[in-house]
C-alpha cells in the first residue's frame, strides 16, 4: 500500500516536470517565431526598399523598359501602402518615358486612387481617433461630473450628519444646563426653606424663651419677692419665735434670697437685655462677669465688632457660645477657657478652647445641645467643628460667611 502511494506520487511529480518544460519549450518557440517575423517583415521592407531604389535609378540612367520589368513584380507582390503608391508613381513615369502617355494614364489612376485609398483610411482612423478620444473625454468628464456630485452629496450628507450631530450635542448640553439650573435653584429653594424654617423655630424659640424669662421674672419673681417681705415682718416678732425658730426663719430668708437671685439670672440669660441694648460683644462679657472666676477663669477677646451685626446672627451666636460655657462648666472640669470672636472680610469667626478633659468624637452625634448648636450655625449657612480628645481639652470653631 505505502509502495503504491510512493510510485502514484513520483508518477505526479514526473508530469508536473515534463509540463513545466513543455510549457518551457512552447513559449521560447513562440518568442523566436516572432523575432522571426519581425527580422522577415524588416528585411521584406528593405527589399522593397531596394528594389524601387533600383528602379529609380534606370529611370535616372534612361533604362525604361529594365525599369517596367523591375516594378512589374514589385507592384504585384506589394499590399495597398505608401511603398506601392511610390512604385506606381515610378511605373507611370517609366512609361512616360517610353512615350506611352495610356499606359502612363492609367498607373497614374491607380496611384491616386491607392493615395485616395489611403488618405481616406487615414482620414477614418484619425477621425476613429478623435471621435475614441472625443468618447473617452466625454465619459470622463461624465465621470468627473458623476463623481463630484457624489461628493457634492457625501459632503451634504456629513454636513447634515454633523449638524444635526452638534444639534443633539448642543440640545443634551442645553438639557443638562437646564438640569443643573433647576437642581441647583430647588437646592437654594430647600436651602432657603430650611434656613427659613430653622429661623422660625429658633424665632419661636426665642419667643417662648422671652416669654418664660418674663414669667419667672414678673410672675415667680414678684411671688418669690412677697414672701421675702412676709417673713421678714416675722423678724421682728420676738414673742412668736424661739431661739431655734430665729435661726430657721434667718435660713429660709437666705433660701429665698438666693431662690430670688437665681430666678433672675435664669431670666436675664433667658432674655439677655445686655445683647438688646450694646450688641453681641457687651452681651458676651455681662455673661462671662456672672461666671465665678475661681471656678473658671474666662478670658474674651474681640476684634472687628465696631459695628451691630444682624439681630437674629447675633442672638444664634450669643446662645451658641452660652450652650458651649454651660457644658464646659456642667461636663468638662476645665479652669481655663479662651473665647476670640473676630469679624473680617471673610466673614465671622468664633473660636471656644478649654483645659478640661476633653471626650471622644465618637460620641459628638449623641448631644443634644451639639445638634442644638450645630442646627444654629447652619441656619446661618455657616460651619461648626470640634477639635477634642480625652485629657486633652476641647476645642470648637465656628464660622459665619458675611
Amino acid at each position: 500500500m505505502c509502495k503504491a502511494k510512493i510510485t502514484h506520487k513520483r508518477v505526479l511529480q514526473d508530469f508536473n516536470k515534463n509540463y513545466t518544460l513543455a510549457t518551457f519549450n512552447i513559449m521560447r518557440k513562440l518568442c523566436l517565431a516572432y523575432c522571426i517575423f519581425l527580422c522577415l517583415s524588416s528585411t521584406a521592407q528593405n527589399v522593397f526598399d531596394s528594389t524601387l531604389s533600383h528602379a529609380h535609378q534606370q529611370l535616372i540612367n534612361n533604362k525604361p523598359d529594365v525599369a517596367i520589368v523591375i516594378l512589374d513584380s514589385a507592384i504585384k507582390k506589394l499590399e495597398y501602402n505608401n511603398t506601392k503608391q511610390e512604385a506606381l508613381q515610378l511605373m507611370s513615369n517609366a512609361w512616360q518615358s517610353k512615350g506611352n502617355e495610356l499606359k502612363a494614364l492609367q498607373y497614374k489612376n491607380e496611384m491616386l486612387i491607392l493615395k485616395d485609398s489611403l488618405n481616406t483610411s487615414k482620414n477614418n482612423a484619425a477621425i476613429s481617433l478623435l471621435k475614441t478620444n472625443y468618447e473617452e473625454e466625454k465619459q470622463a468628464k461624465e465621470f468627473a461630473l458623476q463623481k463630484a456630485k457624489i461628493v457634492k452629496q457625501q459632503y451634504i450628507i456629513i454636513g447634515v450628519a454633523l449638524f444635526s450631530l452638534l444639534s443633539i450635542l448642543f440640545l443634551f448640553l442645553l438639557n443638562k444646563r437646564k438640569q443643573k439650573l433647576l437642581a441647583a435653584n430647588m437646592q437654594a429653594a430647600l436651602l432657603e426653606q430650611k434656613s427659613n424654617a430653622a429661623i422660625e423655630i429658633l424665632d419661636a424659640e426665642e419667643r417662648e424663651r422671652k416669654r418664660i424669662a418674663t414669667d419667672l421674672h414678673d410672675g415667680v419673681g414678684q411671688m418669690i419677692s412677697a414672701v421675702k417681705m412676709n417673713l421678714s415682718s416675722l423678724v421682728f416678732k420676738e414673742n412668736l419665735w424661739s431661739v431655734q425658730d430665729k435661726i430657721l426663719l434667718d435660713k429660709t430668708l437666705a433660701l429665698v434670697d438666693e431662690s430670688y437671685k437665681e430666678v433672675r439670672t435664669v431670666s436675664h440669660n433667658m432674655l439677655p437685655n445686655a445683647l438688646l441694648k450694646t450688641g453681641l460683644s457687651s452681651a458676651i462679657r455681662t455673661f462671662i462677669e456672672k461666671i465665678d472666676d475661681k471656678k473658671l477663669h474666662i478670658t474674651f477677646y474681640t476684634e472687628g465688632l465696631d459695628n451691630r451685626l444682624n439681630n437674629n446672627t447675633e442672638v444664634i451666636l450669643y446662645r451658641s457660645i452660652q450652650e458651649i460655657v454651660n457644658n464646659v462648666i456642667k461636663h468638662a472640669k476645665a479652669n481655663k477657657l479662651d473665647i476670640a470672636l473676630i469679624k473680617d472680610k471673610d466673614g465671622l469667626s468664633c473660636t471656644i478652647e478649654d483645659n478640661g478633659i476633653g471626650f471622644s468624637l465618637n460620641n459628638i452625634s449623641n448631644g443634644i445641645g451639639l445638634k442644638n448648636i450645630k442646627n444654629r450655625i447652619d441656619s446661618l449657612q455657616g460651619t461648626v467643628e470640634w477639635d477634642s480628645n480625652i485629657g486633652k481639652g476641647t476645642l470648637v470653631a465656628i464660622h459665619i460667611p458675611c
